[in-house]
């Protein structure tokens, strides 16, 4: 049977180019696309069945012995909502040494993790106190007759290597789908990978895109023409730098590449014009108004109206 990425759909994804060139598309799998299993997969005891991972068996020497194909790995660690195969899957005992090695320090393997709880039974045998419950080391149990059990009788230390021995021995038990199931997972996981119809998709239901060519017109961070610009500057040792502008909300602001012989700025301006008001006039009266000379023009363009181009 094939294998898992067989099943994905294709997605064309865009190349970068230059702004004198076609667009560029390449026909990949969209491994974007995911399905999980349902949570509750072990209430479905005719469907499932509980196994306990020997040492040294992988996801594909299972699939193999179980459905006479290897490749059937992916539904083992589908149905037991596994990932990442390095760390959710058990590790052998020389691994697993060598990762507490790793982790605490090949001189700490024994020292103390945690405490948990021992088991404290009542007279008549009921449990009072289950075995395993984490607490501090200073834990001591108190009966119901008011009595105190010492140290040793009410809890006991586990090491870094015991911690991560149990925790290892925790992923050997998985569900595995029953024969007749496997035809089944694998129709209904092809169903679910697959796109709904859609106009982006083409006969053999790939899915295409199409790049948006005004991106080439616009000096924004998503343009070719900007990206060219801060990768030319980039390799010639210069630094992206970005000024906001003044914190109160108008002025100039600008995104620049610095480089080494210049800088390339993007800005844009926006001059905000607030209005003068007069202060009232005195009861008393005023003198006569005397003509107050025209301002000569200024040299060089102002920022409102009327103030050159």
């Amino acid at each position: 049977m094939a294998g898992y990425f067989s099943y994905f759909p294709n997605v064309y994804v865009g190349e970068g180019v230059k702004d004198d060139e076609a667009f560029k598309y390449r026909l990949v799998k969209n491994i974007f696309r995911k399905v999980r299993a349902r949570p509750d997969l072990d209430q479905y005891s005719t469907l499932f069945e509980a196994y306990s991972i020997e040492p040294g068996e992988t996801p594909d020497v299972i699939a193999n012995r179980l459905f006479d194909d290897p490749f059937l790995d992916w539904a083992i660690l589908l149905v037991n909502d596994i990932i990442d195969v390095y760390e959710e899957w058990p590790k052998s005992q020389s691994q697993l040494e060598d990762y507490v090695g790793e982790v605490y320090g090949e001189l700490k393997k024994d020292d103390i993790h945690h405490w948990e709880t021992n088991e404290i039974l009542l007279d008549d045998g009921t449990v009072f106190i289950k075995e395993g419950i984490e607490v501090t080391e200073d834990w001591r149990t108190i009966m119901p007759d008011g009595t105190m059990k010492n140290a040793s009788e009410s809890r006991y230390s586990v090491s870094n290597f015991e911690h991560e021995y149990f925790k290892n021995e925790l992923k050997r038990q998985i569900l595995l789908p029953v024969n007749n199931m496997i035809e089944i997972m694998v129709e209904e996981f092809e169903d679910l990978v697959a796109y709904d119809p859609h106009n982006e998709l083409d006969s053999a239901n790939n899915k295409k895109t199409v790049l948006n060519i005004s991106s080439r017109f616009l000096n924004n961070t998503g343009s070719v023409s900007f990206a060219s610009a801060v990768l030319s500057q980039l390799n010639t040792g210069g630094e992206v730098t970005f000024d906001d502008g003044p914190s109160a909300g108008f002025g100039v602001g600008s995104v620049g590449v610095a480089g080494g012989g210049g800088s390339t700025t993007l800005t844009t301006t926006t001059t905000t014009t607030s209005p003068v008001t007069s202060p009232s006039p005195s009861p008393s009266p005023s003198p006569s108004p005397s003509p107050s000379p025209s301002p000569s023009p200024s040299p060089s363009g102002g920022g409102g109206y009327g103030g050159g181009y």
